[in-house]
């Protein structure tokens, strides 16, 4: 008896402490604890329409830009209006690689993502090309 009650006590404490996956895409991000995850994603990267690289810009970074499926526009603009003045976060791979201030609503469905790793940014672009 005392086994089963320990296996089970065991088997909390283990679903407990791990993580939940996360699908790539942009989700409401909480500032503490620092980029934490809040809720599911406002839109994922099943819904990106199209995605270009830029390497020429910024000489010692890539950036992403993009652009979501019709569709998912003017959830997108919801999202971000309702997030002005705090912050939202690019997840992949089940890390915030980015995570900006909303400074106003954004109608026109794009989006940039950037980081310091330019190589993690190409490897971010691959993977999404790959699915587009």
């Amino acid at each position: 008896m005392h086994r089963i009650i320990a296996s089970i006590i065991i088997c909390f404490v283990i679903a407990g402490c791990s993580s939940m996956h996360r699908v790539n895409g942009w989700y409401l991000v909480a500032d503490i604890p620092e980029n934490r995850i809040e809720g599911k994603a406002i839109v994922t990267t099943k819904d990106f329409a199209a995605i270009s690289l830029d390497t020429t810009s910024f000489s010692d970074m890539a950036v992403i830009n993009g652009r979501l499926k019709a569709k998912m526009i003017q959830k997108w603009a919801d999202a971000t209006e309702g997030r002005i003045g705090k912050r939202i976060g690019f997840v992949f791979n089940d890390s915030v690689i980015m995570a900006p201030t909303v400074n106003c609503r954004i109608e026109s469905g794009g989006f940039t993502i950037n980081s310091p790793d330019k190589a993690l940014i190409f490897e971010i672009y691959n993977s999404l090309k790959e699915h587009l």
